[in-house]
């Protein structure tokens, strides 16, 4: 009996399906009424069931369309802190549930929930600050993608820790020092895989170059970390083979860490 309950509780309703769901994609298709429109509490209970409900292979729609709605400012709002820590930890633990070989090796899932990410620290409030409590859990995944054979991934992954960096940076009063280290180490395995192209490079690095600066405890410890294992020198290799723009931000960093 549990089993086919938890069956018909997993199962969307009909007006969930198609009238929620195209009420829900309309209002984001009309992205010049962002600041009048709404977003309702039944459409996003409509897109946290699927997430937190389904597995991989039926969840990744919701994924794609959640990755739009956190960025419409009613739908992340101050109050909806609670529901984005609901989406984002059903999205974590439908891409970590995939395991190391997973996470390197498919594609949907572990993009759409590193968009996810990535987009909720720019949306509302209540999603940024949703992030920001899931931050540990955030960079274990980030870390988990790192070695994806797909360049779209891969960029997602450097946009997860570019934004994770800038809001520590925002909200530097809080900052970690050990999360500070965290994003080091993944930038650390990034440029030395050899993997990435050049846009990944250059956000990796611009998020590197904003633990740096972050101030009081977090950004010490991060500059003694960085010189410890002599990370400005690889930056600097791995910066001349990708254009201009690695090559002046990696300056920039050498300049912090003088």
């Amino acid at each position: 009996i549990s089993n086919a309950t938890d069956s018909r509780q997993r199962q969307l309703k009909p007006n969930e399906s198609i009238d929620l769901l195209n009420s829900l994609s309309n209002t984001l298709a009309t992205t010049n009424r962002y600041h009048s429109s709404t977003v309702s509490n039944a459409e996003l209970n409509t897109l946290s069931k699927m997430i937190t409900a389904w597995g991989a292979s039926h969840s990744f729609p919701a994924l794609d369309l959640a990755r739009m709605t956190v960025l419409h400012p009613d739908a992340a709002r101050e109050d909806r802190r609670g529901y984005w820590e609901e989406v984002l930890n059903g999205a974590l633990d439908t891409c970590l549930g995939l395991g190391s070989e997973g996470m390197g090796k498919e594609v949907a899932v572990p993009m759409l929930t590193m968009r996810l990410l990535a987009n909720s620290y720019k949306g509302g409030i209540g999603s940024a600050e949703a992030a920001w409590g899931l931050m540990d859990r955030i960079l274990e995944c980030t870390e988990g993608c790192v070695p994806s054979g797909n360049k779209n991934v891969r960029l997602s992954v450097a946009t997860v820790l570019l934004n994770t960096s800038s809001y520590m940076h925002a909200s530097s009063t809080r900052s970690s020092s050990s999360a500070a280290v965290r994003i080091l180490d993944i930038v650390g395995n990034i440029v030395g895989c050899g993997a990435y192209e050049s846009e990944a490079i250059v956000r990796s690095l611009v998020a590197l170059g904003t633990v740096l600066l972050l101030p009081g405890e977090s950004g010490m410890e991060a500059k003694r970390v960085t010189n410890e294992r002599s990370i400005g020198s690889m930056l600097e290799r791995v910066a001349s083979m990708h254009g201009d723009m690695a090559k002046a931000v990696s300056s920039e960093i050498s300049s912090i860490l003088s």
